[in-house]
């Protein structure tokens, strides 16, 4: 049985200032995927790699994509941003057309913490009317 090897240098790319298109810039500014050669598991990672690797490159110049092997793991699609943080979402068991979803994803991705939509933080201008509690001016129990 013979299999297609994936090549595994990475690509980095600089965008080119040119008009309008140089005003956005995306805030991934790497992504790495790695994979297993081995595992049943990592089997549609490896068939994105080959059909669909190359344009997603080319198609987002200023992202750098670095495509490394990981043996006997999980396969992971992680990416960096530029505010400094980073994310990952596994690609465990997923077909090729599941990966693209994902990896597209994390591109599109701002990179800042998601916040819970159901509770609303408390913020208020004003001290708090009792004043903060302290255990210090609190009159101590007797028994």
């Amino acid at each position: 049985m013979s299999r297609a090897r994936i090549l595994r240098h990475a690509l980095t790319t600089q965008p080119q200032p040119s008009g309008a298109r140089s005003a956005f810039v995306l805030p991934c500014r790497k992504l790495v995927i790695e994979y297993c050669e081995s595992q049943v598991g990592s089997k549609g990672t490896r068939d994105y790699l080959l059909q669909h690797a190359a344009n997603m490159a080319r198609t987002y110049s200023g992202v750098e994509f670095v495509v490394t092997p990981r043996p006997q793991r999980q396969p992971l699609a992680r990416s960096f941003y530029l505010n400094g943080r980073s994310k990952q979402v596994s690609l465990q068991n997923l077909e090729a057309t599941q990966v693209a979803p994902k990896i597209q994803q994390l591109l599109d991705s701002s990179g800042t913490k998601t916040d819970g939509l159901k509770r609303n933080p408390v913020r208020s201008t004003a001290s708090s009317a009792r004043g903060i509690w302290s255990p210090l001016h609190d009159d101590p129990h007797t028994l």
